[in-house]
């Protein structure tokens, strides 16, 4: 059958040159050559298509090796291939694309083909399956015999071996249409950028249907230890899953150009050296910038945007304790409450002893979907007693009023603060509960926020914010991001937050009236008094 559709002219000229062509045997196909030893050789036939070496064969670098290597050369006892799940991180400009395409067309038509194979290239949004698709097809409009056996629908992103019938086709990561493949090879890219793993989950569980299906993913680290990602590089070894990851350490100096080189393998090869010291140094000026260049360039897990607290002094306020031993003691609190179906929190800040308590409640029905959503193991923190769960799908007044009443009888409440939004229900509830607690509006701008910010960073940089190592107040610490006004006043940004922030916000709140407390009505010395 001719090759048909858009860009059939370019596949047609191109099988021309290799009717041409004495091609006698692929450098792969020698006999009882290793399958990561093809699969080099494979790759280093594959033209490179765009720059200042455009022509030439590409030349894979140690690390890109080294990746083949782990990927391919693991056999089981029946000599198959051990690796089902391989990931690379590395910073971006370090052949990426160049790889993951390579590595498809290799298990398309290469030595890793099989008949009626099915290969998968997924990406974050349409644009970038896009650079991943022009990439594959560029690599065999440039290779005449692998123009001589496909066909390519371009509309469809698709790519057809008319030898073996194996297919190649583009997906994206908010892709409906997932259920039910059978990848034989599938390639994802970026996948810290993914807001969910939906599409993961499903070529990773359609890989089952096949004897020696793989999944390969090469990323920059996402910015959270809780990503799925991460997870991955963090997990613990075992022989299916490779990974190999090239990150700066995560103290080094903008500048330390030795940090460079360990996020950054292709530095100075293909990756132009002098175009990434610009951009080091724009980073040592701008504030604002570095932390989008230590994620992207130095490939190190933090936000790309900059955070308002730093992981380490966080974790620097994690001594254990036991809450019982508050009772009685002075604190103050603050009520974030949630819209009818989110997340509700509730902190007690203990000022003398530099301790916090938070209570969170999410509607049973809603939890699942929330862990999809939000990324998180909101059941896993439920589990283990760092959330309680309510019955239904939508906040419970009377779940919170109890607890309330319950704080009121064990701590000595000298104030809690709340945002009056939505407050006008549990406050009636309140009223008829006969519970007595001293309630302060909070109104959520920069005059009332910026005093409470302030002291909610000196207790947390004086280590006095000991939080007992609540894992759902970590990840939310991690999410915060501060709005600043002309006069330098801040406050929490829900709108800009990377995640949720309910629990650092009702810390934040209870820090600003702890802080502003004059303590009971009494003389102050404002002048001359008899008595």
């Amino acid at each position: 059958m001719g090759k048909r559709g858009p860009g059939a002219g370019r596949l047609r000229q191109a099988a021309k040159a290799y009717d041409e062509a004495a091609i006698v045997a692929h450098p792969w196909d020698k006999a009882g050559m290793p399958e990561d030893e093809r699969v080099i050789a494979f790759l280093e036939t594959l033209p490179i298509v765009s720059g200042l070496r455009a022509g030439e064969a590409l030349d894979l670098l140690d690390f890109q090796r080294q990746f083949v290597r782990g990927v391919y050369g693991p056999r089981d006892d029946a000599g198959l291939r051990r690796v089902r799940l391989a990931a690379l991180s590395v910073a971006r400009g370090n052949g990426k694309s160049a790889l993951l395409s390579g590595l498809s067309l290799a298990h398309l038509l290469g030595p890793c083909a099989e008949p009626y194979g099915e290969c998968y290239a997924a990406a974050l949004d349409r644009e970038q399956a896009g650079v991943l698709y022009l990439q594959t097809r560029a690599y065999i409009e440039a290779t005449p015999w692998m123009a001589a056996r496909v066909n390519i629908k371009d509309w469809h992103k698709e790519i057809i071996d008319e030898e073996s019938q194996s297919r190649w086709r583009a997906l994206t990561s908010d892709a409906r249409k997932a259920h039910g493949l059978a990848p034989s090879f599938w390639i994802a890219d970026e996948v810290a950028q993914w807001r969910n793993r939906e599409l993961w989950d499903n070529l990773a569980t359609g890989m089952g249907k096949r004897a020696s299906a793989l999944g390969v993913t090469i990323s920059t680290q996402a910015a959270d230890d809780l990503h799925f990602f991460s997870e991955m590089l963090d997990a613990e070894p075992v022989p299916t899953v490779y990974t190999q990851l090239h990150a700066a350490p995560d103290d080094c100096a903008l500048d330390d150009r030795d940090a460079w080189q360990a996020a950054n393998p292709a530095l100075g090869t293909f990756l132009n050296a002098d175009q990434f010291e610009d951009a080091a140094a724009r980073a040592r000026r701008s504030p604002s910038f570095e932390p989008s260049f230590r994620l992207l360039q130095l490939n190190q897990r933090v936000a790309a945007e900059g955070r308002f607290i730093e992981q380490a002094d966080w974790d620097a306020n994690g001594e254990e304790f036991d809450p019982i031993e508050l009772e009685g003691q002075r604190c103050y609190g603050g009520l974030d409450l949630s819209s009818t179906r989110d997340l509700t929190a509730l902190a007690l800040y203990f000022p003398d002893a530099g301790k916090l308590l938070c209570w969170h409640w999410l509607p049973a029905d809603t939890i699942a979907a929330r862990v999809e959503r939000d990324r998180v193991p909101y059941d896993r923190w439920a589990a283990d007693g760092w959330a309680d769960v309510t019955v239904g799908n939508a906040r419970d007044d009377l779940a919170i009023a109890l607890q309330l009443a319950d704080i009121r009888a064990r701590y000595d409440v000298q104030g809690i603060a709340f945002d009056r939004w939505q407050m006008a229900r549990l406050m009636k509830l309140l009223n008829d509960e006969g519970i007595d607690l001293p309630m302060q509006g909070f109104i959520p701008g920069f005059k009332s926020y910026a005093a409470a910010v302030d002291a909610f960073e000196r207790s947390l940089l004086g280590g006095k914010m000991q939080h007992n190592n609540n894992p759902l107040l970590r990840w939310q610490a991690g999410n915060v991001i501060v709005e600043t006004d002309a006069a330098g006043n801040r406050k929490p940004s829900k709108a800009k937050a990377l995640d949720r922030i309910d629990g650092i916000v009702s810390a934040i709140m209870a820090c600003g009236i702890a802080a502003t407390d004059e303590g009971p009505a009494v003389y102050r010395g404002a002048g001359l008094m008899w008595v």
